[in-house]
């Protein structure tokens, strides 16, 4: 057998995980949770998947930027901002949709 598999005791072998994408170890549950509470929220403001259907990276940090701000003035000068907003799970949307974006853009390339 190849360096490349692992055996296990029942016999069966699978490709060793090097260099493949650890999803269990590498995201926090609970803030994903958070998220797509946040994303979830918004779907019937904008439709499933609206993001999926191309946004410009500068859009996503004009935004990004704005609940950036809301959410510094919030927590450090007792703004009352949109306080009812996750701000965090927002900017988190605009980070992903930057790496969607550029993602997309690559395979264009």
């Amino acid at each position: 057998m190849s360096k490349k598999h692992r055996k296990f005791a029942s016999g069966a072998i699978r490709d060793i995980d090097e260099n493949k994408e650890d999803y269990i170890e590498t995201i926090s549950w609970t803030a994903f949770k958070r998220y797509a509470k946040y994303m979830t929220s918004k779907k019937k403001k904008y439709g499933s998947g609206n993001f999926k259907k191309g946004i410009p990276i500068e859009s996503y940090e004009q935004s990004l930027v704005r609940h950036l701000q809301k959410y510094l003035e919030n927590k450090y000068e007792e703004g009352v901002v949109e306080k009812e907003e996750d701000h965090l799970s927002a900017m988190v949307f605009n980070i992903f949709g930057i790496l969607h974006e550029e993602e997309r853009n690559n395979k264009k390339n």
